[in-house]
């Protein structure tokens, strides 16, 4: 589904807001598999999963937020490359998604092939790295990298196999979430093909995206060899009760994969109505401290733009200087 028109003909919202649904979709895209809006209760108005991926009037709201949250272009040597943390590089493989999720914190850049985020080819990142021998991880992010075909991935590795100071290779993907079935045998195979470590690095937000489908496509990756972590985004309305990031993280080990992260949400143009303030995120996170054994315990983060690391959302509370962010 692609249209305000669809969202309309699955009876997500009213014929007659078709129109203003369609400026939401014009503006930051509409893309969701048919597999994933299968999760959605639609007697639920407030269903977690719909929430994440259906377009809401509330994006139309301009005044609040910053299209590059994080800084991308302030640290791009090279077209589709990110450098920001020492030892490792952020290679934008594609700007394409499998599905548009309303809080990304990229929403504006997203299937902007001439971005200079995802223009030109990767000669220029490859040339990069070879004269950067303390850069020992790539971390393949987009849009999903998971969206090139195999036959790209694997002409991807193998160049990034000649260069000796590499060491690990990173994927950031949301695909065993929304489209499970991506992670086909040949998949598995190409990621198992290299000599170099590879980590999975999955988006669960909650539980009810964890299915047996989900969970086959996790468990295919981990008996291969890789390594499988999860962050997940603490966002309003869909996973903002500790009870809920307990059963997260107990459904997640279940496929062996470890709860790595618990971001606080990038405060991105049209994601107002997701966001929380630090100090209600904090609250939530020390219930949750209380439910579940530390090896089962996310680590609370933000990205500060000004630190090359990311930042215990505690510490950075403490710090922050903008009275809107922390309430």
């Amino acid at each position: 589904m692609r249209s305000a028109e669809s969202l309309a003909a699955e009876g997500w919202i009213p014929t007659s807001q078709v129109r203003a649904y369609q400026q939401i979709v014009e503006r930051y895209g509409f893309l969701l598999p048919r597999y994933y809006a299968n999760l959605i209760d639609k007697e639920d108005p407030n269903c977690p999963i719909r929430r994440q991926a259906l377009p809401s009037l509330e994006e139309s709201d301009l005044d609040w937020g910053e299209t590059d949250p994080l800084r991308d272009e302030r640290y791009q040597p090279a077209p589709h490359l990110t450098h920001r943390y020492a030892g490792r590089v952020l290679l934008h493989l594609s700007p394409n998604c499998s599905m548009y999720c309303r809080y990304c914190f990229r929403k504006t850049l997203i299937n902007e092939e001439k971005d200079t985020l995802f223009g030109g080819s990767l000669e220029a990142a490859y040339r990069y790295l070879e004269s950067q021998a303390q850069v020992e991880e790539v971390i393949f992010s987009g849009g999903d990298p998971l969206m090139v075909s195999d036959a790209s991935l694997a002409t991807v590795l193998k160049r990034l196999e000649s260069i000796k100071s590499i060491r690990t290779l990173r994927f950031h993907t949301r695909v065993p979430v929304t489209l499970p079935s991506r992670i086909t045998e040949n998949l598995v195979a190409l990621l198992n093909s290299t000599h170099l470590s590879t980590v999975v690095v999955t988006h669960f937000n909650h539980p009810k995206e964890i299915t047996d489908q989900s969970s086959e496509a996790c468990l295919k990756m981990a008996k291969a060899g890789a390594w499988l972590f999860n962050q997940s985004v603490l966002l309003r309305g869909v996973n903002d009760k500790a009870e809920t990031l307990a059963e997260l993280s107990k459904a997640l080990m279940a496929i062996r994969t470890v709860p790595y992260y618990l971001h606080h949400p990038d405060p991105a143009q049209g994601t107002r109505h997701f966001w929380l303030g630090y100090q209600h995120g904090a609250e939530i996170y020390e219930q949750l401290r209380s439910l579940l054994p530390g090896y089962l315990l996310p680590r609370y983060v933000v990205d500060d733009i000004e630190r090359p690391y990311k930042s215990p959302v505690g510490e950075f509370l403490a710090q922050a200087s903008s009275p809107v962010w922390k309430h």
